[in-house]
């Protein structure tokens, strides 16, 4: 029974599909058979660029006694096509109104990492920065200036390896009157639990410090101290300059206006990171920005060893 619904639910001249306008690595379908919708994810002929399908096979695996995810129906571990059951009243987190929803995506997290299990794929930021890099033919904003000093912080930085979701976008947080949801374990994979947390607040842009403590208190008990400050810093730079180059690939690939504006987005944050670590006294060096066809300099601030 449950094979032949399969069967059904992949077949488009068998239910009705309505496109989601939502993810931006796959195509989304809300899909209906005998009264019950369900979610059809279809992943784009360039995923395997941009994800790996056996992480998310091996993290959904690891993560089913949390809870988490939205009930799964199907999985294909070979091209990345899933089907869930649709859940009416979720909002995303820019969608939900509740003041505690800072709060509420701490706990998510915590019981993420609170799983405190590792699933032998480990999420290397460093290693995906240059894969990224690597496609990039015609970039929109030269990196090279400012990726040797960040990538050289986060190198040396001590990694507790567990299993962390790695994409903490607003779309992949859900909330319900009954529970929330963690959903899209497509970036999943072993990494340092700093780096979910910097993931969840740059990918939100909540960059004013009293919702950051609201965060800090919720997830870790406490304001972090020095050395979980400095990885934080260290892995906020990481994450503009690592989805910065993201976008950049992806709009290449698929030129697309909404990867362009996250690449802006991106650059623009982590001009602020290094003008807010730098130091008075050290000197402004101009970046080269290709923009289309003009080409423009920005000064900001770069901290020398």
């Amino acid at each position: 029974m449950h094979e032949d619904l399969i069967k059904t639910l992949l077949d488009p001249m068998k239910t009705v599909r309505t496109s989601l306008e939502k993810g931006l690595t796959n195509r989304n379908y809300l899909i209906e058979h005998e009264g019950v919708k369900y979610v059809l994810r279809i992943p784009f002929s360039d995923a395997s660029r941009i994800v790996r399908i056996e992480h998310e096979a091996k993290a959904l695996e690891a993560v089913l006694p949390l809870d988490l995810d939205v009930p799964m129906i199907y999985f294909d571990s070979t091209t990345g096509i899933k089907i869930t059951k649709y859940i009416p009243d979720l909002l995303t987190f820019n969608e939900c109104e509740d003041p505690d929803k800072i709060e509420r995506t701490a706990l998510l997290m915590r019981k993420l990492h609170g799983l405190n299990q590792t699933i032998g794929f480990p999420f290397d930021p460093i290693g995906r920065f240059n894969e990224y890099e690597s496609h990039l033919k015609h970039p929109i904003y030269s990196l090279q200036e400012i990726k040797q000093e960040i990538l050289s912080e986060v190198a040396k930085l001590p990694v507790r390896f567990t299993l962390c979701h790695n994409d903490w976008v607003a779309g992949n947080i859900g909330f319900t009157q009954d529970r929330d949801y963690l959903i899209d374990y497509e970036y999943a994979g072993d990494n340092d639990p700093c780096f979910d947390v910097m993931s969840f607040l740059t990918e939100n842009a909540i960059e004013d410090e009293f919702r950051r403590h609201r965060f800090y208190q919720a997830y870790f008990g406490h304001q972090p101290d020095a050395q979980q400050r400095f990885a934080l810093d260290t892995y906020e730079k990481l994450h503009n300059l690592l989805w910065c180059a993201w976008a950049m690939m992806m709009y290449e690939s698929r030129t697309l206006e909404v990867y362009r504006e996250i690449a802006d987005d991106k650059y623009q944050a982590l001009l602020r990171n290094l003008n807010q670590n730098s130091p008075a006294g050290y000197f402004f060096s101009s970046v080269h920005c290709k923009k289309t066809v003009s080409v423009h300099g920005f000064a900001f601030a770069i901290r020398l060893k």
